[in-house]
């Protein structure tokens, strides 16, 4: 039929309808559809659409809006700094003096904030389990006073939050409690005791940097007063004060001696051969040569110590005297050079400090921020539907594969 009106399309004839008769007479209406009817299924997944979504949000809400206690904030912002002034001993210091930021103690802070001892500090001085088990009809937000230090080490951690922002090194303490002024003095102990860990820090940075130096001072001081003893030990145990000036006095005697011997033998010279031998000139010239002579040798002898064995050896007392100065000359400017470090590093250590930098005071809430009562609700009433939700999906795809 359907050809037939094509082709009649085609040739510009009209279009015949069709035949009511004919219709009539093909059609044959089917059965009606069945009334929707509630199964069983449909029933268990209502009663569970109740218990995960309508009876939690009920209860929670109801939780929420009639026991949960207020719970008031305190915010704190803070930042540690380097104070560096201009030191004597360093000219680049007196031109680079200034503040620093520093990371690596705001790190430090971080973990003591979280940390147990500052708890135990806090709660000393505060009794945080008075604070926190306040609201007597809350028991889920309030802490049992019988919880031991551990349990109020994790409650601690959830009331009492820092956030450090790294790029700009910069902190804020955000504090929760049930009474305003009970969570803003927490953020004032909290910011106190972490001011006192950074004193304590930089005086232990003080004395690291000065121990070192103040070790290589006393040994300096050690090795000169040795020195010095033993250069006065020598001295009593030979009775010269100083053997170099003694050798250089003994050779001024020898020149002269020398001197005096060459006048006395030209003497004799010129006498021989114009007086006869019985002449006493030539005896006393000859005597007074032999004397020359004999000084001579012992004034060298006392020099070399080689001539008489009970003589001084000069040459090795000028020996050990020389090294025994040289000892004492080293140790000195041994011990200068350590005391000049030794307070370079007391200075430099006297005009490095590390603070904390407030620049937010522990604030004074006037209303509460906690718990945020509707935004709960909602979020038990979503988390209810997608439990709900995952279980109904979960329930058809098992029933489609059968």
């Amino acid at each position: 039929m359907m050809a037939q009106q094509r082709r009649a399309a085609n040739l510009g004839m009209p279009l015949a309808g069709p035949n009511p008769a004919t219709v009539a007479a093909v059609y044959k209406p089917g059965p009606a559809a069945q009334k929707a009817m509630m199964r069983p299924r449909h029933w268990w997944l209502l009663a569970l659409f109740i218990l995960t979504v309508v009876v939690p949000t009920a209860g929670y809400g109801w939780y929420l809006f009639t026991a949960a206690a207020d719970q008031y904030e305190s915010d704190a912002g803070f930042s540690s700094r380097t104070e560096t002034s201009p030191s004597a001993f360093d000219f680049l210091g007196m031109i680079a003096g200034g503040s620093s930021s520093s990371s690596s103690d705001m790190d430090i802070v971080f973990q003591f904030i979280r940390s147990q001892e500052l708890m135990m500090r806090v709660d000393a001085t505060l009794n945080l389990r008075a604070i926190f088990s306040k609201p007597v009809q809350d028991p889920l937000m309030r802490f049992d006073p019988a919880g031991s230090n551990e349990d109020l080490l994790t409650y601690w951690q959830s009331m009492v939050v820092p956030n450090f922002d790294r790029s700009s090194g910069l902190m804020t303490l955000t504090v929760w409690a049930f009474d305003p002024k009970d969570a803003q003095n927490i953020a004032t102990q909290v910011l106190a005791q972490s001011t006192a860990m950074i004193n304590e820090l930089s005086k232990t940075a003080q004395a690291d940097t000065t121990r070192y130096s103040k070790e290589s001072l006393a040994k300096s001081e050690n090795r000169m007063a040795t020195a010095q003893q033993a250069l006065t030990n020598f001295r009593v145990a030979n009775g010269i004060l100083d053997p170099a000036q003694q050798v250089s006095g003994t050779a001024q005697v020898v020149n002269t001696l020398v001197q005096q011997l060459a006048s006395a033998q030209i003497d004799l010279d010129m006498l021989s051969g114009t007086v006869p031998a019985s002449d006493p000139r030539l005896g006393q010239l000859n005597r007074r040569i032999g004397v020359i002579q004999g000084r001579m040798a012992a004034e060298q002898a006392k020099v070399g110590g080689l001539s008489d064995p009970g003589a001084p050896n000069y040459a090795q007392l000028v020996t050990d005297y020389q090294n025994l100065m040289m000892e004492q000359d080293f140790a000195q400017k041994a011990y200068l050079t350590a005391l000049a470090a030794y307070d370079q590093a007391v200075s430099q250590a006297q005009h490095q400090t590390r603070y904390l930098a407030t620049y937010l005071q522990p604030t004074l809430a006037q209303t509460s921020t906690a718990p945020q009562r509707v935004l709960r609700t909602l979020l038990a009433a979503l988390v209810g539907l997608l439990t709900w939700s995952i279980g109904a999906m979960i329930y058809y795809a098992l029933r489609d594969r059968r």
